[in-house]
């Protein structure tokens, strides 16, 4: 994408601005408020407004490679202070992990990252979802990364005194057909929400 797009780009937001005024004058006025917390993967095909079709103001939104959250005592500071922001000053209801197919840092580890970069130092805080059986099991390894990052969120204080108000929803976005899937806590299986089906 060029500049000059970026900026065509804009004047489209401009008219969209323009019709949504009431929308966008709200939230200047009465400040954000958003309900949920929206963790995901920084990948730029995988967009979570457009994902859940959301209206500026009602995510909020923390992205990285692989969907990562670091635990508290890894004093990652960029991490805590979404989360802490999110929680505690906005009051999230909801946090939503979701990671997605073809993720490009979950592929990186399954083929064995190694070496002394920041993507492998990060990538360190999924190593726990790949499996010593199957390592370069990809699809599985993206699901059980998932899951570990809700591990990592309960290790947080804040987020252990609001547990009874904060519902965590694991999700996974397929990037070929659109769809997502959600991990059911009492089936523990991954559930297509749009199909129906167990997977």
């Amino acid at each position: 994408m060029s500049l000059l797009k970026l900026l065509e780009g804009h004047k489209r937001f401009k008219i969209e601005f323009d019709e949504k005024q009431k929308l966008y004058q709200s939230l200047v006025e009465n400040g954000q408020c958003p309900k949920i917390l929206w963790i995901g993967c920084s990948d730029s095909r995988v967009i979570p407004e457009k994902i859940v079709d959301a209206e500026p103001g009602e995510l909020f939104v923390i992205r990285n490679i692989a969907n990562i959250i670091p635990p508290a005592k890894a004093n990652d500071l960029c991490s805590s202070a979404v989360l802490e922001y999110a929680v505690v000053h906005l009051e999230v209801e909801h946090i939503v992990i979701c990671g997605h197919t073809g993720c490009g840092g979950i592929t990186e580890l399954c083929m064995g990252v190694s070496g002394n970069s920041s993507i492998c130092k990060w990538l360190r805080f999924a190593k726990d979802a790949t499996s010593s059986s199957d390592p370069g099991d990809i699809e599985n390894t993206i699901k059980r990364n998932i899951l570990l990052q809700e591990e990592h969120l309960k290790t947080f204080d804040f987020i252990i005194e609001r547990e009874k108000e904060i519902t965590i929803h694991k999700w996974l976005y397929d990037m070929k057909s659109g769809d997502i899937t959600i991990f059911d806590n009492v089936t523990k299986r991954w559930i297509d929400v749009d199909k129906d089906e167990s997977r």
